[in-house]
């Protein structure tokens, strides 16, 4: 039987959040952005092995859910196993899920290890482990196991809760491990702001609280001189503005700002420099998502799965 399988491109969303920080010292944001993923390295050597164009780990989903020797699993369960793999990679929007067939690609197959599951009026205890393998035309290049424990107890029994809703639970959780260890993770970042004439102190207390078009619009009417620490404020307010919604307009905007206080500081500001390059990194994902959305517009889905036991 021939399986279909799902292409995935793993990529985060970003948030933005605005923190007012106080104490000594220059005044400062607090930014969501991106890190790499837990499993940094085995990622990259997924990513040098693959013919991925995207930068960023393509796979192919295995559409079954097999057992290890002596395991019997619950249909229910693989069913909401691949469901939930399914609903938190393509919950960002940034995903391609592009029906494939092809035997050189990175394919994800998944084996449930253990399925203990005792149920009584008072009790549910169980234990379910999957190990997730990545391989590419027979070669492992990345293998995971995950366990989940359920241990409940009520006296009074289980209203509400059944053995769906305790599967379901469990399968999100093992779903989310392996994401969260592959794919880059939403995390946060903490910008200096430079000091600004006093005409212009107004906009960082704005930014400080979130106010990120009123500092924006009035930087853009200041008449004075525009040095390296007005155009680096002025990036980080529209990289600060951007991250709420991952826009790159905005971001785009932000980066012409950037490159202008990399100019006027020729190199030599630290803060400028560090900035940069952490606003690259965004930057460039943001790209490269905006790229991938518009070929998924241009791709059809098949959302059928066929299960083995």
């Amino acid at each position: 039987m021939k399986n279909v399988s799902k292409k995935i491109i793993f990529v985060a969303s970003a948030l933005a959040l605005a923190f007012n920080m106080t104490g000594c010292g220059p005044a400062r944001l607090l930014m969501d952005t991106y890190a790499p993923p837990k499993k940094e390295k085995e990622v990259k050597k997924m990513l040098d092995n693959s013919d991925s164009k995207s930068g960023f780990l393509e796979l192919e989903i295995v559409n079954t859910v097999v057992n290890a020797k002596g395991v019997k699993s619950d249909k229910v369960f693989n069913a909401k196993l691949l469901s939930s793999l399914k609903k938190f990679i393509t919950q960002t929007n940034f995903i391609a899920i592009n029906t494939v067939e092809m035997q050189s690609a990175m394919s994800l197959d998944m084996k449930v290890l253990i399925f203990d599951y005792v149920e009584t009026p008072t009790t549910i205890k169980g234990t379910i482990a999957v190990e997730f393998n990545i391989r590419k035309e027979g070669t492992v290049f990345y293998t995971q196991n995950y366990k989940y424990n359920i241990n409940r107890y009520s006296k009074s029994g289980f209203q509400g809760v059944n053995k769906g809703t305790i599967l379901a639970q469990a399968s999100d959780y093992l779903a989310k491990k392996l994401i969260k260890d592959i794919s880059p993770v939403a995390t946060q970042k903490l910008v200096a702001l430079k000091s600004l004439p006093s005409e212009l102190e107004y906009t960082i207390s704005y930014a400080r609280t979130g106010n990120f078009e009123g500092a924006i619009k009035g930087m853009k009417k200041y008449k004075g001189e525009k040095s390296a620490a007005y155009y680096f404020n002025l990036a980080v307010y529209y990289e600060a503005l951007a991250s709420k919604t991952d826009s790159l307009e905005l971001l785009t905007k932000a980066d012409e700002y950037y490159e202008q206080a990399m100019a006027l500081s020729e190199g030599k500001d630290e803060e400028i420099v560090s900035g940069k390059a952490k606003f690259d990194n965004y930057y460039r994902i943001i790209k490269k998502v905006a790229d991938q959305k518009r070929a998924n517009a241009k791709s059809s889905t098949n959302d059928n799965f066929e299960l083995l036991n």
